[in-house]
């Protein structure tokens, strides 16, 4: 059972590569010393601001910058203070929250989680940082490069475990627990931060999305990956189970199969009940968790469901016989955009291809009941619907500007009325104007 978070703060929680450039070319500049790309700079954080500083006076100097003479060390520590005297005094010009971390903090807190941060960035700055973005009060620890044992040693933070395990000591002692590793999970962006994890015995999450190098952080093979670290979010549940070995949900988060957070999930269950739906028609099957519990409402139900992916396709089949649910789910293997079906649903559920929404919906509608509802997920994309720049990731920009076309379509959508819901990642609900709203 994970009972404690532990974060990564840099590419996890933050995205402050604009802040953290600014202020190591203003420290390059005030030594003579040439300045740097953003993105070059980028490459060099996540091992403390000293490796940080040393990695862009190397980078500055062409390579030539030694630490073998006095000079250069002298300069190498002349440098850092003039980074950390500037970044201090602005650490939060451009740098602002991952998409969907202060809700996921919420959620962890509302479901009694411990949250722990993990951070090579000085403390003082750290708390800086997470009080102006408001959410200094969610963290039970903050642990930093300052951070000192019992015996008032510094602890050697990632990729060494002694900061995961001066957490475990902490909260046990703090809180009266019996946690040990494996009530641990470490998430971050970089192969530091895996390591960590790895080192402690704890499971692993990486995110994709971060300041990290990629590639690196995924050679570390985390347990689980994530574009950003807030789609951890509808996992919490199945983490929290003494024994989560339904195949189901091990092949989901093994794989990163989507599955609908609880919120939305639950809402689209309560529809279902009191509108007595009884045909239902899903786009994206994934591997049956949304057909089973749609199914399982009543013995009424049946369920029509149609998945591209040949491997999400067989798990869904095993978990549907596993059910006994054959007999009311049928599942379908091919392109939802070439399938042809007759039938008639009450409910059409689309959750498959993000950026084919709008080509869904238009095939799709003349199979939808004349009081039926097409309801559509992901319409909030953990935040960046709202505000793009929560991502620097260009396919993903551009996946959100298709999404934001599709939300277009439906408000000014001639035959369909439609409600935005803000349940879980955002929902959407549309039904015929002829017919009475929800």
């Amino acid at each position: 059972m994970i009972c404690v978070y532990t974060f990564d703060l840099d590419g996890t929680i933050i995205n402050s590569a604009s802040d953290i450039a600014s202020s190591v070319n203003e420290a390059l500049k005030k030594f003579g010393y040439w300045t740097l790309d953003e993105k070059q700079i980028q490459a060099f954080i996540g091992d403390g601001a000293r490796k940080l500083i040393l990695r862009s006076l190397n980078a500055s100097t062409k390579n030539h910058f030694s630490l073998e003479n006095e000079y250069n060390k002298r300069k190498l520590d002349e440098v850092l203070k003039a980074y950390m005297d500037y970044y201090d005094s602005n650490p939060v010009v451009k740098t602002k929250l991952y998409a969907g971390i202060k809700e996921l903090l919420k959620v962890l807190r509302q479901k009694n989680k411990k949250i722990v941060l993990l951070t090579n960035k000085p403390e003082s700055t750290t708390r800086i940082i997470l009080k102006k973005l408001q959410i200094f009060d969610y963290f039970d620890l903050i642990i930093c490069p300052e951070t000192t044992d019992e015996k008032g040693n510094a602890l050697n933070l990632k990729p060494s475990p002694e900061g995961l395990n001066f957490a475990l000591r902490e909260l046990n002692r703090k809180f009266q627990q019996d946690y040990t590793c494996k009530n641990f999970i470490m998430i971050g962006d970089s192969a530091v931060d895996i390591q960590a994890g790895k080192n402690f015995g704890c499971k692993t999450v990486g995110c994709r999305g971060g300041m990290g190098d990629k590639e690196k952080m995924l050679s570390e093979k985390p347990d689980l990956c994530f574009s950003v670290a807030s789609e951890i979010e509808k996992f919490i549940d199945i983490l929290s189970e003494e024994n989560s070995d339904s195949l189901v949900k091990d092949y989901a988060m093994k794989n990163e199969v989507p599955i609908m957070q609880d919120e939305g999930s639950d809402f689209i269950c309560s529809y279902i009940k009191n509108h007595a739906v009884k045909k239902i028609l899903e786009i994206g099957t994934a591997i049956g968790y949304s057909s089973v519990k749609f199914a399982e409402i009543s013995l009424e139900i049946k369920v029509t469901t149609i998945e591209i992916d040949e491997e999400r396709y067989k798990a869904a089949k095993k978990n549907v016989e596993d059910k006994n649910l054959s007999g009311r789910i049928n599942l379908i293997f091919g392109d939802a955009l070439v399938t042809e079906l007759n039938e008639q649903f009450d409910l059409i559920f689309i959750d498959a291809a993000k950026a084919q929404y709008q080509k869904f919906f238009e095939k799709y509608k003349k199979n939808l009941s004349e009081k039926g509802v097409i309801i559509c997920d992901n319409l909030s994309f953990h935040g960046m619907v709202e505000d793009l720049s929560l991502t620097n990731n260009y396919s993903t920009k551009k996946l959100v500007k298709k999404i934001r076309k599709f939300i277009e379509f439906l408000k000014t959508n001639d035959e369909f009325e439609t409600e935005f819901l803000k349940k879980g990642d955002g929902i959407s609900l549309s039904r015929f104007k002829s017919t009475q709203k929800i």
